[in-house]
């Protein structure tokens, strides 16, 4: 699944009443999320202080700033593909 665009994601989040419907939709994001490598998952790229286990890794290409994620927790999955669609290929 490619990541839905930020109008994307505030259209979807709008859309629903309540934060169940809000929780479910970010629980499928992080399901759908093409998380970071398995291998790339290492404690120079976990976040601290989390209560799940995060990994992100930040590049730069060509001026634009990038990064891949990954979580043990489905919600924070989805957390982290929603930073991915509103921060990758931006300057």
């Amino acid at each position: 699944m490619s990541l839905p665009t930020t109008e994307e994601i505030i259209d979807d989040i709008s859309f629903f009443d309540d934060w169940e419907e809000k929780y479910r939709y970010v629980i499928e994001l992080g399901r759908a999320y093409d998380a970071l490598d398995e291998a790339l998952r290492t404690d120079a790229l976990r976040v601290d202080g989390c209560a799940s286990q995060v990994w992100m890794r930040p590049q730069t290409d060509n001026g634009l700033f990038s990064f891949q994620g990954a979580s043990d927790a489905i919600i924070v999955s989805g957390l982290v593909a929603i930073l991915a669609a509103l921060y990758n290929d931006t300057t």
